[in-house]
């Protein structure tokens, strides 16, 4: 194949990060054509790949969602702003989340999703409310929490926590390897950080 592009290249067509890329060939979803190095920096792809990486590239970014929520969705901005920071798998829990924000907002209430964020296998979300409504969003907020730990952050499908040894995302069989080996004094045993915290702390 004398058409070969590097993972650099690639980054640079699809106006985003090489560490991007490399997590979406980790993933295992979508692949380019040429064999996969075990080195990422030695990743290659042809021409017909990259349309297929845009397409994922988008999906990463929730480009649609941002257009379809834009009355709920105001992104943070300013030095240090933050985006939708977790995996395209959520993204069912995302919009019924900003559903609720925008039945509130429907309302006449000040509902508005600024940023979120995955943090111990666990979707985090950042908003904007009027105080009156504020108790009611927390509610959603936490539904969102506990589905999100049911739920593969790659694709959607059931999961749960899985533990490495440096890092715990929660994924589905399929996609667990993204952990690395399996940390076996918290893999299957820890399913929930934040709960397991407060345990640990009232239990001291």
């Amino acid at each position: 194949m004398s058409d070969l592009i590097s993972i650099r290249e690639a980054a640079s067509l699809l106006d985003t990060d090489v560490m991007l890329i490399a997590h979406i060939v980790d993933v295992g979803d979508v692949l380019p054509t040429p064999p996969v190095s075990k080195d990422f920096q030695e990743i290659v792809f042809t021409s017909g790949d990259i349309e297929r990486f845009q397409t994922e590239v988008a999906r990463r970014r929730f480009d649609d969602f941002k257009v379809q929520y834009a009355d709920v969705y105001v992104q943070d901005e300013g030095p240090g702003a933050r985006g939708l920071e977790f995996g395209p798998g959520w993204l069912g829990i995302l919009k019924e989340f900003c559903d609720s924000l925008r039945e509130f907002q429907n309302a006449g209430y000040r509902a508005r999703l600024r940023w979120g964020k995955e943090k111990f296998g666990a979707m985090r979300l950042f908003y904007d409310c009027s105080d009156e409504i504020a108790t009611y969003i927390a509610e959603r907020k936490g539904i969102a929490y506990g589905k999100s730990l049911r739920s593969c952050q790659e694709c959607g499908e059931p999961a749960r926590l899985q533990f490495g040894y440096s890092i715990c995302l929660t994924l589905c069989d399929r996609h667990k390897h993204l952990v690395g080996e399996p940390d076996p004094e918290r893999d299957g045993i820890i399913l929930d950080v934040d709960a397991w915290s407060r345990q640990q702390r009232e239990g001291a």
